[in-house]
């Protein structure tokens, strides 16, 4: 009489275990903040010869005004990176 209800209890709380477990939805990644996400790729070939005009200022008017902090912070590292490479260029042209 007790292993049977014992059997009856375990089958009421396996089935309301069940139960449970398939209302509650799954966790799933935030959808809007993937949607906002700008990736970047690198551009293959980029040569600051073609583009001798472009000035720092002309490279920092160019980042967007909606874009994240961190985004804007990487956007200047890479026009400072450029300005230097266009600085460099000249002297490693004359020391060939």
């Amino acid at each position: 009489m007790k292993s049977c209800l014992t059997m009856i209890w375990l089958v009421l709380l396996s089935s309301v275990t069940i139960m449970l477990a398939a209302t509650v939805p799954p966790v799933e990644a935030e959808d809007r903040l993937v949607q906002g996400a700008m990736i970047l790729a690198p551009v293959e070939g980029r040569s600051m010869k073609n583009i001798p005009e472009d000035t720092l200022q002309a490279c920092l008017a160019r980042i967007q005004e909606r874009v994240t902090p961190e985004q804007r912070m990487l956007a200047l590292q890479v026009c400072h990176e450029e300005e230097a490479t266009t600085k460099l260029e000249p002297l490693a042209l004359k020391g060939d």
